[in-house]
């Protein structure tokens, strides 16, 4: 078949019945222009290929559930929106990075205490990425952002009793993730 041929509208339609010729069409025609938005946004090549190839992926994943009227359109609005998202997860990183690090004495550190710290960092990062969904976004508002619960509950069409409700499970998931560095945590706040 000739692709390069059909129109947007056919290929949509040929893709929702599974035809991976058309996905391999669509994908040829925006790959490019797709990685370029994201590139110019995001400023690394890695992370624009990233976002590019999720988007695809969940394009032929999703094909036959999703409902496409102009493909330009949503694949434009979907790479923006992608984009958003990997920014504001590296602004959370950040201002996380900087919250754990207010633990942590700006003394001298020693291997051991520098090993310490970097492996309390990597077990509050796992048990953070192990919550629930929603418990990880409203946990990262409320203690990265320092969002407030009202802000958090507005922002996100929820009561500030739910908010409450996973800040609560949060905060006891990582208490019981978190036990076994307490000790280290409190080895240096008590010499320190």
């Amino acid at each position: 078949m000739n692709f390069p041929g059909y129109s947007d509208e056919q290929l949509i339609y040929l893709l929702q019945q599974g035809d991976r010729s058309a996905f391999q069409e669509i994908f040829n025609r925006y790959w490019n222009p797709l990685y370029a938005i994201a590139y110019t946004r995001l400023k690394s090549r890695e992370e624009a290929e990233e976002v590019v190839q999720e988007l695809f992926t969940t394009l032929w994943s999703k094909s036959d559930t999703l409902l496409i009227g102009n493909l330009s359109h949503y694949l434009f609005g979907a790479v923006r929106k992608r984009v958003i998202n990997q920014i504001r997860s590296k602004i959370t990183h950040e201002k996380y990075w900087v919250y754990c690090q207010s633990f942590i004495p700006s003394a001298a550190e020693t291997t051991e205490e520098s090993v310490s710290y970097n492996e309390l960092t990597q077990a509050i990062e796992k048990a953070i990425g192990e919550l629930p969904e929603k418990s990880q976004e409203i946990f990262r508002l409320n203690r990265l952002e320092g969002r407030s619960v009202p802000e958090i509950a507005q922002s996100l069409s929820l009561s500030e009793r739910a908010i409450e409700y996973h800040l609560t499970k949060s905060l006891r998931t990582l208490r019981l993730h978190l036990k076994d560095f307490m000790v280290t945590v409190l080895f240096g706040i008590w010499f320190f």
